[in-house]
């Protein structure tokens, strides 16, 4: 994910954490999950999606609070939460199936459309789901779009809907940790790491954007079976269900 768009979730977050005046307030809320108005799987047919392959980040938070990545840390976590996720989707009412590799011929198209899915994901997280700036023709209402061509990315999947996943962590180093601890003894407050993720489902005939779930504080370690697959649970919590409605979360 580029740094900008990691930068919209940071921003949206730091609203959150920001005092008032030193007033005393609730813990910010960093897990939301919000549905398309209207939107329900439907219940007179079977429900095929197609599970984009998981956009992940994992690396080093450094003592100056840089971003450096881990090669066999990645392939972990890849490994892991691509095995999660399968794992999840049996509990669930629908067929689902991972995306193949983009062939060559593809893999700038799917690339396009994977940069565009950030943007307006971000844009989602920033002015409906979290901070105080949203957008006038979008205040009561989630109505965002990829547009009709996200079709050409899953062409052969058969399938209905794509779900998007995105997770990035920042383990904290040795120098981190050190450094925290004597900013606590000087009674300063720092974040320890960075863990947050999103999930998607997008309809591949219109490019509608119909739930999302953010988690700006996730937990679990995904570099692990069992903390990937606490990861991939707290990703798809309120994911609609197959059912007369599927409800609006806001």
């Amino acid at each position: 994910m580029p740094p900008s768009s990691i930068k919209s979730f940071a921003i949206a977050f730091a609203a959150l954490l920001a005092p008032a005046g030193g007033v005393a307030q609730a813990p910010p809320v960093t897990e939301k999950s919000i549905t398309r108005d209207g939107f329900a799987f439907p219940t007179d047919g079977p429900v095929r999606i197609l599970i984009f392959r998981p956009d992940i980040k994992v690396g080093e938070q450094t003592t100056a609070g840089l971003f450096q990545p881990n090669a066999e840390w990645h392939e972990n976590a890849r490994k892991e939460l691509t095995a999660a996720l399968l794992a999840a989707k049996k509990s669930r009412q629908f067929d689902a199936v991972l995306q193949d590799e983009p062939a060559a011929g593809k893999a700038g198209q799917y690339a396009e459309y994977r940069a565009l899915f950030r943007v307006i994901v971000s844009t989602a997280i920033r002015h409906k789901l979290f901070g105080n700036d949203p957008l006038p023709s979008k205040a009561n209402r989630f109505d965002w779009s990829l547009g009709s061509g996200i079709a050409q990315v899953a062409a052969g999947s058969n399938a209905d809907y794509g779900l998007f996943l995105f997770s990035h962590d920042g383990f904290e180093s040795s120098g981190r940790k050190a450094a925290q601890l004597v900013a606590s003894l000087m009674g300063a407050r720092d974040t320890p790491g960075a863990h947050l993720g999103y999930a998607a489902l997008v309809d591949l005939k219109t490019g509608d954007l119909l739930w999302l779930n953010v988690d700006l504080k996730a937990s679990g370690d995904v570099r692990t079976a069992e903390g990937a697959a606490a990861r991939i649970e707290q990703l798809l919590a309120g994911f609609p269900a197959r059912g007369p409605s599927a409800g609006t979360t806001p």
